[in-house]
Protein backbone atom coordinates (compact mmCIF):
# COMPACT_ATOMS: atom_id res chain seq x y z
CA UNK A 1 0.00 0.00 0.00
CA UNK A 2 1.12 3.38 -1.08
CA UNK A 3 0.40 5.55 2.12
CA UNK A 4 1.12 9.52 2.65
CA UNK A 5 1.58 10.53 6.47
CA UNK A 6 0.41 13.91 7.20
CA UNK A 7 1.22 15.36 10.17
CA UNK A 8 3.49 18.72 11.46
CA UNK A 9 4.69 16.99 14.42
CA UNK A 10 8.08 15.12 13.44
CA UNK A 11 7.84 12.60 15.74
CA UNK A 12 4.52 11.68 15.09
CA UNK A 13 5.37 11.15 11.58
CA UNK A 14 8.91 9.41 12.57
CA UNK A 15 6.52 7.10 14.82
CA UNK A 16 4.09 6.04 12.41
CA UNK A 17 6.48 5.69 9.81
CA UNK A 18 9.01 3.49 12.14
CA UNK A 19 6.16 1.29 13.19
CA UNK A 20 5.07 0.52 9.23
CA UNK A 21 8.00 -0.07 8.25
CA UNK A 22 8.27 -3.64 9.76
CA UNK A 23 5.44 -4.05 7.54
CA UNK A 24 6.67 -5.03 4.03
CA UNK A 25 4.01 -4.16 2.05
CA UNK A 26 3.74 -0.40 3.06
CA UNK A 27 5.45 2.39 0.88
CA UNK A 28 5.46 5.60 2.77
CA UNK A 29 5.83 9.47 1.81
CA UNK A 30 5.78 11.47 4.54
CA UNK A 31 4.26 15.38 4.31
CA UNK A 32 4.50 18.24 7.16
CA UNK A 33 1.79 20.54 5.68
CA UNK A 34 -1.14 20.99 3.11
CA UNK A 35 0.73 22.76 0.99
CA UNK A 36 3.64 19.59 0.88
CA UNK A 37 0.92 16.92 0.89
CA UNK A 38 -1.21 18.58 -2.16
CA UNK A 39 2.74 18.96 -3.96
CA UNK A 40 3.21 14.94 -3.25
CA UNK A 41 -0.35 14.11 -4.18
CA UNK A 42 -0.21 15.82 -7.66
CA UNK A 43 3.60 14.27 -8.59
CA UNK A 44 2.60 10.74 -7.19
CA UNK A 45 -0.29 8.14 -6.72
CA UNK A 46 -1.15 7.19 -3.10
CA UNK A 47 -3.66 4.33 -1.96
CA UNK A 48 -4.39 6.27 1.41
CA UNK A 49 -3.54 9.22 3.11
CA UNK A 50 -3.36 9.70 6.96
CA UNK A 51 -3.37 13.46 7.77
CA UNK A 52 -4.13 15.33 10.99
CA UNK A 53 -6.49 18.00 10.36
CA UNK A 54 -4.32 20.79 12.28
CA UNK A 55 -1.97 22.12 10.21
CA UNK A 56 0.32 25.03 9.86
CA UNK A 57 -1.36 26.41 6.68
CA UNK A 58 -4.85 24.71 6.74
CA UNK A 59 -6.70 21.74 8.16
CA UNK A 60 -6.70 18.51 6.81
CA UNK A 61 -10.25 18.92 5.05
CA UNK A 62 -8.36 21.22 2.51
CA UNK A 63 -6.59 18.26 1.63
CA UNK A 64 -9.42 16.05 1.75
CA UNK A 65 -11.69 18.03 -0.09
CA UNK A 66 -8.96 18.01 -3.09
CA UNK A 67 -9.20 14.45 -3.45
CA UNK A 68 -11.89 13.37 -6.50
CA UNK A 69 -12.29 11.17 -9.11
CA UNK A 70 -12.83 6.94 -9.05
CA UNK A 71 -9.42 6.45 -7.66
CA UNK A 72 -8.78 8.89 -5.22
CA UNK A 73 -7.04 7.79 -2.54
CA UNK A 74 -8.70 6.49 0.82
CA UNK A 75 -8.56 9.64 3.72
CA UNK A 76 -7.86 8.63 7.37
CA UNK A 77 -8.14 11.96 9.64
CA UNK A 78 -6.61 12.00 12.62
CA UNK A 79 -8.41 13.58 15.70
CA UNK A 80 -7.94 14.90 19.04
CA UNK A 81 -9.37 11.84 21.32
CA UNK A 82 -13.38 12.61 21.76
CA UNK A 83 -13.55 14.87 19.09
CA UNK A 84 -16.40 12.72 17.34
CA UNK A 85 -18.26 15.79 16.00
CA UNK A 86 -15.05 16.25 13.48
CA UNK A 87 -14.85 12.96 13.04
CA UNK A 88 -18.51 12.74 11.74
CA UNK A 89 -17.99 15.84 9.73
CA UNK A 90 -14.75 13.87 8.28
CA UNK A 91 -16.88 11.06 7.13
CA UNK A 92 -19.71 13.69 5.87
CA UNK A 93 -17.10 15.26 3.58
CA UNK A 94 -15.76 11.23 1.91
CA UNK A 95 -13.07 10.12 4.45
CA UNK A 96 -12.66 6.57 5.06
CA UNK A 97 -11.47 6.40 8.67
CA UNK A 98 -10.50 8.26 11.42
CA UNK A 99 -7.74 7.39 14.24
CA UNK A 100 -8.12 9.27 17.59
CA UNK A 101 -4.74 10.72 19.27
CA UNK A 102 -2.55 9.80 20.87
CA UNK A 103 -2.36 6.91 18.38
CA UNK A 104 -2.83 3.43 19.33
CA UNK A 105 -0.08 1.71 17.13
CA UNK A 106 -2.01 -1.57 16.81
CA UNK A 107 -5.19 -0.36 16.50
CA UNK A 108 -3.92 2.12 13.70
CA UNK A 109 -2.11 -0.91 12.03
CA UNK A 110 -5.40 -2.98 12.09
CA UNK A 111 -7.37 -0.06 10.31
CA UNK A 112 -4.47 0.43 7.87
CA UNK A 113 -4.61 -3.57 7.14
CA UNK A 114 -8.24 -3.89 6.87
CA UNK A 115 -8.27 -0.88 4.15
CA UNK A 116 -4.95 -3.12 2.42
CA UNK A 117 -7.74 -6.18 2.49
CA UNK A 118 -10.03 -3.96 0.87
CA UNK A 119 -8.04 -3.28 -1.54
CA UNK A 120 -7.00 -6.72 -2.33
CA UNK A 121 -10.36 -7.73 -2.52
CA UNK A 122 -11.23 -4.99 -4.65
CA UNK A 123 -8.65 -5.72 -7.40
CA UNK A 124 -8.46 -9.28 -7.26
CA UNK A 125 -12.72 -8.70 -8.26
CA UNK A 126 -12.02 -6.45 -11.19
CA UNK A 127 -8.75 -8.64 -12.36
CA UNK A 128 -11.36 -11.50 -12.27
CA UNK A 129 -14.32 -9.61 -14.06
CA UNK A 130 -11.12 -8.97 -16.69
CA UNK A 131 -10.52 -11.89 -16.82
CA UNK A 132 -14.41 -12.94 -17.64
CA UNK A 133 -14.51 -10.59 -20.45
CA UNK A 134 -11.29 -11.88 -21.81
CA UNK A 135 -11.69 -15.47 -21.85
CA UNK A 136 -15.30 -15.48 -22.98
CA UNK A 137 -17.96 -17.93 -21.40
CA UNK A 138 -15.55 -20.88 -19.97
CA UNK A 139 -14.02 -18.20 -17.48
CA UNK A 140 -17.52 -18.47 -16.10
CA UNK A 141 -15.90 -22.06 -14.69
CA UNK A 142 -12.74 -20.61 -12.76
CA UNK A 143 -9.42 -19.74 -13.22
CA UNK A 144 -7.85 -21.78 -10.60
CA UNK A 145 -5.01 -24.77 -11.70
CA UNK A 146 -7.78 -27.61 -11.61
CA UNK A 147 -10.81 -25.34 -13.09
CA UNK A 148 -8.10 -24.38 -16.28
CA UNK A 149 -7.38 -28.38 -16.83
CA UNK A 150 -11.46 -28.46 -17.00
CA UNK A 151 -11.80 -25.57 -19.56
CA UNK A 152 -8.91 -27.29 -21.93
CA UNK A 153 -10.76 -30.64 -21.82
CA UNK A 154 -13.79 -28.79 -22.74
CA UNK A 155 -12.49 -27.23 -25.52
CA UNK A 156 -10.37 -29.95 -26.95
CA UNK A 157 -14.28 -31.93 -26.62
CA UNK A 158 -16.86 -28.91 -27.63
CA UNK A 159 -16.19 -28.99 -31.06
CA UNK A 160 -16.87 -32.68 -31.74
CA UNK A 161 -20.05 -34.69 -31.14
CA UNK A 162 -18.13 -37.15 -29.33
CA UNK A 163 -20.03 -38.64 -26.11
CA UNK A 164 -18.77 -36.33 -22.69
CA UNK A 165 -19.20 -38.05 -19.19
CA UNK A 166 -18.64 -35.80 -16.96
CA UNK A 167 -18.24 -36.67 -12.52
CA UNK A 168 -17.93 -34.74 -9.79
CA UNK A 169 -20.04 -33.87 -6.38
CA UNK A 170 -23.35 -32.55 -6.36
CA UNK A 171 -23.59 -28.62 -6.99
CA UNK A 172 -20.05 -28.52 -8.60
CA UNK A 173 -21.71 -27.06 -11.38
CA UNK A 174 -21.64 -30.48 -13.97
CA UNK A 175 -24.94 -28.64 -15.61
CA UNK A 176 -23.10 -25.58 -16.44
CA UNK A 177 -20.15 -27.48 -17.77
CA UNK A 178 -22.31 -29.65 -20.16
CA UNK A 179 -23.99 -26.07 -21.40
CA UNK A 180 -20.56 -25.05 -22.63
CA UNK A 181 -19.66 -28.06 -24.58
CA UNK A 182 -22.84 -27.10 -26.24
CA UNK A 183 -22.60 -23.72 -27.08
CA UNK A 184 -18.69 -24.52 -27.91
CA UNK A 185 -19.97 -26.87 -30.27
CA UNK A 186 -21.60 -26.58 -34.10
CA UNK A 187 -25.17 -28.10 -32.32
CA UNK A 188 -25.57 -24.78 -30.67
CA UNK A 189 -28.59 -23.62 -32.27
CA UNK A 190 -30.04 -26.54 -32.26
CA UNK A 191 -31.60 -28.02 -28.88
CA UNK A 192 -30.62 -28.61 -25.52
CA UNK A 193 -32.45 -31.43 -23.52
CA UNK A 194 -31.74 -31.87 -19.95
CA UNK A 195 -32.68 -35.20 -18.47
CA UNK A 196 -32.85 -36.03 -14.58
CA UNK A 197 -32.49 -39.60 -14.72
CA UNK A 198 -32.76 -39.68 -10.86
CA UNK A 199 -36.21 -37.82 -10.69
CA UNK A 200 -38.62 -39.37 -13.52
CA UNK A 201 -40.02 -42.86 -12.39
CA UNK A 202 -38.59 -45.77 -13.57
CA UNK A 203 -41.89 -47.10 -15.22
CA UNK A 204 -42.20 -43.57 -17.09
CA UNK A 205 -38.66 -43.08 -17.87
CA UNK A 206 -38.52 -45.38 -21.05
CA UNK A 207 -41.90 -42.91 -23.02
CA UNK A 208 -40.27 -40.20 -21.72
CA UNK A 209 -37.23 -40.99 -23.47
CA UNK A 210 -38.29 -42.79 -26.25
CA UNK A 211 -41.72 -41.92 -26.71
CA UNK A 212 -45.26 -43.78 -27.11
CA UNK A 213 -47.35 -44.69 -29.76
CA UNK A 214 -51.36 -44.07 -29.62
CA UNK A 215 -52.79 -47.18 -27.52
CA UNK A 216 -49.07 -48.57 -26.31
CA UNK A 217 -50.31 -49.10 -22.46
CA UNK A 218 -53.17 -47.35 -20.72
CA UNK A 219 -53.55 -44.06 -20.90
CA UNK A 220 -51.64 -43.58 -24.01
CA UNK A 221 -54.34 -42.19 -25.92
CA UNK A 222 -52.08 -40.10 -28.80
CA UNK A 223 -49.00 -40.45 -30.15
CA UNK A 224 -46.27 -38.58 -28.07
CA UNK A 225 -42.87 -37.58 -29.11
CA UNK A 226 -39.84 -38.72 -26.41
CA UNK A 227 -36.84 -36.42 -25.33
CA UNK A 228 -34.88 -38.36 -27.95
CA UNK A 229 -37.04 -36.92 -30.94
CA UNK A 230 -36.74 -33.68 -29.49
CA UNK A 231 -33.42 -33.49 -28.77
CA UNK A 232 -32.55 -33.44 -32.68
CA UNK A 233 -29.67 -32.61 -33.97
CA UNK A 234 -28.42 -30.74 -30.71
CA UNK A 235 -27.52 -32.14 -27.22
CA UNK A 236 -29.09 -35.00 -24.59
CA UNK A 237 -27.55 -33.94 -21.26
CA UNK A 238 -28.67 -37.24 -19.03
CA UNK A 239 -27.84 -36.32 -15.59
CA UNK A 240 -27.24 -38.57 -12.77
CA UNK A 241 -27.17 -41.17 -15.57
CA UNK A 242 -25.84 -43.96 -12.60
CA UNK A 243 -29.47 -44.21 -11.42
CA UNK A 244 -30.59 -45.41 -15.16
CA UNK A 245 -32.46 -48.41 -14.45
CA UNK A 246 -30.47 -51.53 -16.12
CA UNK A 247 -33.48 -52.65 -18.04
CA UNK A 248 -33.25 -49.37 -19.93
CA UNK A 249 -29.19 -49.36 -20.05
CA UNK A 250 -29.70 -52.21 -22.97
CA UNK A 251 -31.79 -49.61 -25.12
CA UNK A 252 -29.79 -46.91 -24.66
CA UNK A 253 -26.62 -48.82 -25.55
CA UNK A 254 -28.41 -49.78 -28.97
CA UNK A 255 -29.46 -46.04 -29.11
CA UNK A 256 -25.39 -45.37 -29.36
CA UNK A 257 -24.51 -48.27 -31.10
CA UNK A 258 -27.44 -48.11 -33.46
CA UNK A 259 -28.24 -44.20 -33.61
CA UNK A 260 -31.91 -44.71 -33.49
CA UNK A 261 -34.44 -45.63 -31.13
CA UNK A 262 -38.25 -47.35 -31.43
CA UNK A 263 -40.90 -45.74 -29.29
CA UNK A 264 -42.55 -47.87 -26.91
CA UNK A 265 -45.60 -50.00 -28.88
CA UNK A 266 -44.01 -48.76 -32.21
CA UNK A 267 -42.88 -50.79 -34.91
CA UNK A 268 -40.38 -48.85 -36.73
CA UNK A 269 -37.12 -47.17 -35.90
CA UNK A 270 -36.24 -43.30 -36.09
CA UNK A 271 -33.29 -41.90 -36.07
CA UNK A 272 -31.01 -40.23 -33.60
CA UNK A 273 -28.57 -37.75 -34.23
CA UNK A 274 -27.82 -36.07 -30.67
CA UNK A 275 -24.66 -35.74 -29.31
CA UNK A 276 -25.09 -37.47 -25.75
CA UNK A 277 -23.40 -36.14 -22.50
CA UNK A 278 -24.23 -38.08 -19.63
CA UNK A 279 -22.97 -37.05 -15.90
CA UNK A 280 -22.95 -38.74 -12.39
CA UNK A 281 -22.36 -36.93 -8.71
CA UNK A 282 -20.76 -40.98 -7.98
CA UNK A 283 -18.08 -42.56 -9.63
CA UNK A 284 -19.45 -44.93 -12.76
CA UNK A 285 -16.29 -46.91 -12.03
CA UNK A 286 -17.33 -47.96 -8.94
CA UNK A 287 -21.16 -48.28 -10.08
CA UNK A 288 -19.98 -50.74 -13.00
CA UNK A 289 -17.80 -52.87 -10.16
CA UNK A 290 -21.34 -53.01 -8.31
CA UNK A 291 -23.22 -54.08 -11.05
CA UNK A 292 -25.54 -51.26 -10.98
CA UNK A 293 -24.45 -49.91 -14.52
CA UNK A 294 -23.05 -51.80 -17.96
CA UNK A 295 -19.27 -52.12 -18.08
CA UNK A 296 -20.09 -52.12 -22.04
CA UNK A 297 -22.67 -48.68 -21.90
CA UNK A 298 -19.60 -47.02 -19.89
CA UNK A 299 -16.98 -47.77 -22.41
CA UNK A 300 -19.28 -46.73 -25.12
CA UNK A 301 -19.84 -43.76 -23.28
CA UNK A 302 -16.77 -42.57 -22.00
CA UNK A 303 -14.26 -41.31 -24.95
CA UNK A 304 -13.84 -38.21 -23.10
CA UNK A 305 -14.25 -38.09 -19.25
CA UNK A 306 -14.11 -34.26 -17.28
CA UNK A 307 -14.12 -34.86 -13.39
CA UNK A 308 -15.21 -31.40 -11.86
CA UNK A 309 -13.12 -30.43 -8.42
CA UNK A 310 -15.03 -29.80 -5.41
CA UNK A 311 -15.12 -26.00 -4.02
CA UNK A 312 -13.05 -26.32 -1.34
CA UNK A 313 -9.85 -27.49 -4.10
CA UNK A 314 -10.33 -24.47 -6.00
CA UNK A 315 -9.78 -21.74 -3.02
CA UNK A 316 -9.28 -19.23 -5.67
CA UNK A 317 -12.03 -19.43 -7.48
CA UNK A 318 -14.35 -18.68 -4.36
CA UNK A 319 -14.33 -15.18 -4.03
CA UNK A 320 -14.61 -13.85 -8.25
CA UNK A 321 -17.43 -16.87 -8.05
CA UNK A 322 -19.28 -15.59 -5.32
CA UNK A 323 -18.96 -11.64 -6.57
CA UNK A 324 -20.63 -13.26 -10.02
CA UNK A 325 -23.42 -15.19 -8.36
CA UNK A 326 -24.33 -12.01 -6.19
CA UNK A 327 -24.97 -9.91 -9.29
CA UNK A 328 -26.83 -12.55 -10.97
CA UNK A 329 -29.20 -12.82 -7.57
CA UNK A 330 -29.22 -8.86 -7.30
CA UNK A 331 -30.13 -8.66 -11.14
CA UNK A 332 -33.17 -11.32 -11.50
CA UNK A 333 -34.11 -9.58 -7.64
CA UNK A 334 -33.70 -5.86 -9.17
CA UNK A 335 -31.44 -5.08 -5.67
CA UNK A 336 -28.65 -2.74 -5.85
CA UNK A 337 -25.46 -4.91 -5.72
CA UNK A 338 -23.82 -4.49 -2.37
CA UNK A 339 -19.68 -5.17 -2.09
CA UNK A 340 -18.29 -8.19 -0.15
CA UNK A 341 -15.99 -6.55 2.90
CA UNK A 342 -12.71 -8.03 3.14
CA UNK A 343 -13.70 -9.95 6.36
CA UNK A 344 -16.65 -11.88 3.86
CA UNK A 345 -14.05 -12.17 1.41
CA UNK A 346 -11.58 -14.40 4.03
CA UNK A 347 -14.72 -16.28 5.08
CA UNK A 348 -15.81 -17.28 2.30
CA UNK A 349 -13.01 -18.32 1.21
CA UNK A 350 -12.70 -20.07 4.37
CA UNK A 351 -15.35 -22.14 3.65
CA UNK A 352 -15.69 -25.94 2.92
CA UNK A 353 -18.77 -25.55 1.33
CA UNK A 354 -19.48 -29.09 0.84
CA UNK A 355 -22.70 -28.66 -1.44
CA UNK A 356 -20.05 -26.77 -3.68
CA UNK A 357 -21.53 -24.41 -5.71
CA UNK A 358 -25.17 -24.81 -5.20
CA UNK A 359 -24.84 -24.22 -1.33
CA UNK A 360 -22.44 -21.01 -1.99
CA UNK A 361 -25.63 -19.55 -3.92
CA UNK A 362 -28.17 -20.53 -1.62
CA UNK A 363 -26.07 -18.96 1.34
CA UNK A 364 -26.03 -15.57 -0.47
CA UNK A 365 -29.39 -15.67 -1.22
CA UNK A 366 -30.21 -15.97 2.35
CA UNK A 367 -27.53 -13.43 3.21
CA UNK A 368 -29.25 -10.73 0.73
CA UNK A 369 -32.49 -11.58 2.09
CA UNK A 370 -31.15 -10.58 5.56
CA UNK A 371 -29.36 -7.45 4.32
CA UNK A 372 -30.32 -3.60 4.01
CA UNK A 373 -30.26 -2.44 0.36
CA UNK A 374 -26.38 -1.47 0.26
CA UNK A 375 -24.86 -3.71 3.03
CA UNK A 376 -24.51 -7.38 3.02
CA UNK A 377 -24.95 -9.43 6.24
CA UNK A 378 -23.11 -13.02 7.00
CA UNK A 379 -24.99 -14.12 10.00
CA UNK A 380 -22.46 -16.62 10.40
CA UNK A 381 -19.45 -14.32 10.46
CA UNK A 382 -21.61 -12.01 12.85
CA UNK A 383 -21.37 -14.57 15.39
CA UNK A 384 -17.69 -14.11 15.25
CA UNK A 385 -17.60 -10.79 16.17
CA UNK A 386 -18.99 -10.95 20.20
CA UNK A 387 -20.76 -8.75 22.56
CA UNK A 388 -21.66 -5.44 21.53
CA UNK A 389 -20.90 -4.04 24.79
CA UNK A 390 -16.88 -3.67 23.79
CA UNK A 391 -15.10 -0.86 22.80
CA UNK A 392 -14.57 -0.74 19.03
CA UNK A 393 -10.92 -1.22 19.81
CA UNK A 394 -11.37 -4.10 21.80
CA UNK A 395 -14.05 -5.84 19.07
CA UNK A 396 -11.37 -5.27 16.42
CA UNK A 397 -9.59 -7.18 18.79
CA UNK A 398 -11.67 -9.85 19.57
CA UNK A 399 -12.75 -9.97 15.95
CA UNK A 400 -9.51 -10.67 14.72
CA UNK A 401 -8.63 -13.23 17.43
CA UNK A 402 -11.66 -15.55 16.65
CA UNK A 403 -11.35 -15.43 13.19
CA UNK A 404 -8.20 -15.95 12.92
CA UNK A 405 -8.85 -19.01 15.40
CA UNK A 406 -11.87 -19.63 12.69
CA UNK A 407 -9.47 -19.73 9.80
CA UNK A 408 -6.69 -21.90 11.21
CA UNK A 409 -9.69 -24.52 12.44
CA UNK A 410 -10.59 -24.40 8.57
CA UNK A 411 -7.08 -25.32 7.94
CA UNK A 412 -6.85 -28.25 10.22
CA UNK A 413 -4.69 -26.67 12.55
CA UNK A 414 -2.10 -25.58 9.59
CA UNK A 415 -0.88 -21.88 10.87
CA UNK A 416 1.11 -21.46 7.69
CA UNK A 417 -1.84 -22.36 5.43
CA UNK A 418 -4.24 -19.99 7.37
CA UNK A 419 -1.69 -16.63 7.61
CA UNK A 420 -1.38 -17.39 3.72
CA UNK A 421 -5.53 -17.88 3.23
CA UNK A 422 -5.58 -14.24 5.68
CA UNK A 423 -2.59 -12.58 3.61
CA UNK A 424 -0.46 -12.05 6.48
CA UNK A 425 2.73 -12.99 7.38
CA UNK A 426 3.09 -16.38 9.81
CA UNK A 427 5.00 -14.20 12.09
CA UNK A 428 2.06 -11.66 12.36
CA UNK A 429 -0.38 -14.18 12.76
CA UNK A 430 1.87 -15.66 15.81
CA UNK A 431 1.92 -12.08 17.02
CA UNK A 432 -1.57 -11.52 16.55
CA UNK A 433 -2.45 -14.71 18.80
CA UNK A 434 -0.15 -13.54 21.52
CA UNK A 435 -2.18 -10.25 21.97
Amino acid sequence: MRLLVVDDELHIRKGIIELLKEEESFEISEAGSVTDALSCLRSEPFDAVLCDNYLPDGEGFDVLMALSGENAPAFIMMTSFGNLELASKAFEAGAYDYVAKPIRFDELLARLQRLQDKFSLRRRIVESEEAFRNRGELAILGSSSSMQEVQHLIQKSGSSRVPVLLQGETGVGKGVVARLLHSLSDLKEQPFIRVNCAAIPAELLESELFGHKKGAFSGAERDRKGLLATAGRGTLFLDELVEFPLHMQSKLLHVLDERCFRPVGGDKEHPFHARIIAASNSKFEQAVKDGRFREDLYFRLNVMKICIPPLRQRGDDILPLANRLLSQICTEWSRNKPEFTPAQGLWLESQSWPGNVRELRNYLERALLLSSEDELQFPDLQDLVGSDELSLVDACHAFERRYIEHVIQNNNGDKAAAARKLGIGISTLYRKLEE
